[in-house]
């Protein structure tokens, strides 16, 4: 496989000749039909691909319980912490700890916050050092709000952290609801985009589609936990959801261990007291999850002192060496980047890349379009426009005229496969209940018991959506299905029989390039079922993404029915002789109320397939939309050509028109080959010598 350095450095070589070309048509704007300036937006879109591509490679979730340490540890692993001596009025010293994100020993991040690298978006430019940007609560649909770049520690917790002083905000923000913060930093250590998600023990309405699309987004996960504690029941309900998503997805999990320098006074086994939450931690997760195989847990709890490394740096500073590497050797962040660049050159900074060249592929390919026909126009005689200037008007109403009819008839097909696939959950109800009754009636319905009876109904569900005749495997048929009835029927409509074809070469269609967007990854909820940036060949690869189910019945989506609380307090309304028997009453009535709540699940598991499949019809709906509504432009601009050159023919103009294009045209083939090529990850040489 080639280097994730390697196809870098040659995607920004094709990025810099795909913005040349760009440019090269701004000149022809005239001649290609389009107003003067059309083109800067295409170059814009080129210039944040590239920033893309040299920035960011891996996008890392952080999850854990309130005041894990997870803002602590991005900071740390970007090396953006600061750790300060502070001499008091005493002669004393206290310590203080600054970051790019706000961090507290009390409960800090108080919305979704991302800390995302950039890099200069063109030779001689510079990058932002760190700017703050911010949406509201009140406006979720604007775009990002600029705060500033470089802001003092109290102004960036002012708006994204829960003890924030609002003072410090600006005035107009002050009475405004943050609902997400992004840090561009550029002076990013890692090529890794972080996602600061709030803790498990407080679930927020408003953020929580957010979160959604950060899971969606995510390549792998952090889950962060204190050295000071170990893992709690609360987190159990967090951490069965991750498990369900590595499940469906296969995404990997690095199990983190922070703050060990806050515990590692020695014990009596002459261990420091982190030790003990380590082998508790890692224990309890191969116990919990030990069907799962070795891939969810891992190696357990990696430990790390992001404190311990910022004090590295001072002691550096104070040449203070021996005391600077022992610090730096003992925090182990090194080795926590190493893991998080492994992964990237283990395929996921190959496949960022890869999406990359295949939206500027998909962008080229529509420009490359417009130089083709419009050479091609100025190519024929004034004679043979004539005679086919009328197959052109007629392609162009029967274009316009069979859309609706196709997407009327794509939607009769996932009509019918959905009918057919929901079906299969008529049964899952009673499946529910012969593989969970006995686990319910087993326990206390405790939060550790209620977590293991979720954690087997993931199994019973998982297993039962991808067996042979599961509702998964099956829907995965379909999509194949529709995939080949789409592009069966966007063939049948562009013909290039007759007058038509000889003037126009209709693209095929390929749903996962035109599911991708141009700008960036489109965002989706549902965990990311919907994988509708995965610049896939077929609509089977870029939705489903394998057998990703997860329902929000089963998942963080849905809170589960709090019985265990119910239990408790039944429990301490138990008084006197009654006591016993009020106990097992109440006991045997949560446990019947779970019972029946499997009923509503299966439900709500059908009710989630069909909204998530009624998803992906309707984005292979819009992308044979939006391929018929691209052909039907490219008609459109070569009938306005034809006319003009039919109504002003000038022969001398037109070969001084077709001399500038040719080389525009070649050049364009040239670029859509290299980028093509970059795709199946065979680069192609770059040639930079040759200005297209």
């Amino acid at each position: 496989m080639v280097s994730v350095d390697d196809m870098r450095e040659e995607l920004y070589l094709l990025l810099a000749r795909g913005e040349e070309w760009l440019r090269s048509l701004a000149v022809l704007s005239a001649e290609l039909g389009v107003r003067p300036g059309e083109f800067d937006r295409d170059v814009k879109d080129l210039d944040g691909k590239r920033n893309r591509a040299l920035s960011t490679l891996l996008n890392v979730g952080l999850l854990g319980r309130q005041s894990s340490g997870k803002s602590f540890l991005i900071s740390g692993l970007q090396k953006g912490l600061t750790y300060l001596r502070l001499e008091q009025a005493d002669g004393d010293f206290t310590e203080k700890y600054i970051g790019i994100l706000p961090s507290s020993p009390l409960p800090t991040t108080a919305c979704p916050s991302t800390v995302t690298p950039v890099a200069a978006v063109s030779p001689g430019s510079i990058a932002p050092h760190r700017l703050l940007r911010v949406k509201f609560v009140e406006d979720p649909g604007a775009d990002w709000t600029e705060i500033g770049d470089d802001l003092s520690p109290d102004v960036v917790a002012a708006y994204g952290a829960a003890d924030g002083d609002l003072a410090n905000r600006r005035e107009e923000h002050r009475g405004l609801t943050v609902l997400e913060t992004e840090l561009l930093i550029g002076d990013a250590a890692l090529p890794v985009k972080f996602y600061d998600l709030p803790g498990s023990e407080s679930p927020n309405p408003a953020s929580e589609s957010i979160m959604r699309n950060a899971w969606g987004e995510a390549d792998c996960f952090l889950y962060v936990s204190q050295g000071t504690a170990t893992l709690t029941a609360h987190e159990l309900g967090l951490i069965t959801d991750l498990y369900n998503h590595h499940l469906q997805t296969g995404k990997p999990v690095l199990w983190v261990l922070t703050g060990i320098d806050r515990a590692n006074q020695l014990g009596n086994d002459d261990r420091p007291a982190w030790w003990s939450a380590l082998e508790t931690n890692n224990t309890y997760l191969r116990e919990q999850f030990h069907s799962t195989g070795p891939l969810f847990v891992g190696e357990g709890f990696f430990p790390v002192s992001p404190a311990w490394e910022a004090q590295a740096f001072l002691d550096e500073a104070e040449e203070n060496h021996r005391a600077a590497h022992r610090n730096r050797v003992n925090s182990r962040m090194d080795a926590l980047r190493e893991r998080l660049l492994q992964m990237v050159e283990k395929g996921a900074g190959h496949r960022h890349l890869e999406h990359i060249a295949g939206e500027t592929r998909r962008l080229i390919r529509r420009r490359h379009s417009l130089v083709t026909d419009t050479l091609t126009t100025h190519q024929m005689s004034v004679e043979q426009l004539t005679g086919r200037r009328d197959g052109l008007r007629q392609r162009l109403k029967d274009t316009e005229r069979s859309a609706e009819r196709i997407q009327r008839e794509l939607q009769e097909d996932l009509d019918r496969h959905v009918r057919s696939t929901e079906r299969l959950f008529e049964g899952l109800a009673e499946v529910f209940h012969r593989e969970l009754d006995a686990v319910i009636d087993s326990g206390d319905l405790g939060l550790e018991h209620t977590a293991t009876i979720r954690l087997r109904q993931t199994h019973v569900f998982t297993e039962w959506m991808n067996t042979a005749e599961g509702a998964a495997t099956v829907w995965q048929e379909h999509l194949v299905e529709l995939d080949s009835r789409a592009r069966a029927l966007v063939r049948q409509e562009l013909r290039t029989e007759g007058v038509a074809g000889h003037l126009i070469t209709p693209e095929p269609l390929d749903p996962g390039d035109l599911l991708t967007p141009l700008d960036d990854r489109r965002p989706l909820g549902f965990y990311g079922m919907v994988q509708a940036a995965a610049a896939a060949v077929s609509v089977a690869g870029s939705m489903a993404g394998g057998a990703t189910w997860l329902m929000s019945s089963l998942s963080l989506a849905s809170i589960a029915f709090p019985v265990g609380a119910v239990v408790a307090l039944g429990l301490t309304a138990s008084l006197g002789a009654k006591a016993l028997r009020e106990r097992r009453s109440v006991l045997e009535q949560a446990r019947e109320q779970r019972k029946q709540q499997l009923d509503q699940q299966a439900q709500d598991a059908r009710d989630d397939f069909t909204r998530v499949v009624g998803e992906q019809g309707r984005l292979l709906s819009d992308a044979v939309g939006t391929h018929l509504a691209e052909h039907r432009a490219r008609l459109r601009s070569l009938l306005q050509q034809t006319e003009d050159r039919i109504g002003a023919p000038d022969m001398v103009s037109s070969r001084e028109t077709v001399a500038r294009l040719e080389p525009v045209d070649r050049a364009g083939r040239d670029l859509l080959h290299a980028l093509t090529a970059f795709t199946h990850y065979t680069p192609a040489a770059v040639n930079t010598s040759e200005a297209p």
